[in-house]
This record gives C-alpha cells, sequence and structure tokens, in this order.
C-alpha cells in the first residue's frame, strides 16, 4: 500500500543528487519511486525517516599519546 508514503521534491537540478541519495538509504531500489515525470520521488515511511534524520556524529577514538602504555 502507498497511501503512506511520502513524496519528495527536490531543489531545481538537485534531482540525481536527490535520486542517488535515496538509493543509498533504501533497503531495496524498488522503494525508491519517481513521479512527476521523473522530478518527484515516492518513498516508504521507512526511508523518509531515514532520509529527514541527520546522521549520528561519527565517534572518534582519542588518540594514544606517545609514553602512554
Amino acid at each position: 500500500m502507498t497511501d503512506d508514503w511520502t513524496t519528495v521534491v527536490p531543489a531545481p537540478g538537485q534531482v540525481k543528487a536527490v535520486a542517488q541519495e535515496l538509493l543509498a538509504l533504501a533497503d531495496s531500489p524498488a522503494d525508491v519511486r519517481t513521479d512527476g515525470n521523473g522530478t518527484e520521488f515516492r518513498i516508504p515511511p521507512y526511508l523518509a525517516d531515514r532520509y529527514t534524520t541527520p546522521p549520528a556524529p561519527k565517534r572518534r577514538r582519542a588518540k594514544k599519546e606517545e609514553g602512554d602504555e
């Protein structure tokens, strides 16, 4: 059922970049559907969450200082 799917409308000139990002986040390429003559995308709820939630910052390991053992 696609009633609860979200429509993503990229800014002018950003269609390709948005498509690549959505496809990278999707579990399956079939979850990214085009609409509006290929200028809009329809995505399921899980993918909308992934697309709109900023990625968590990467944790860095503390550098070992010289003399530490």
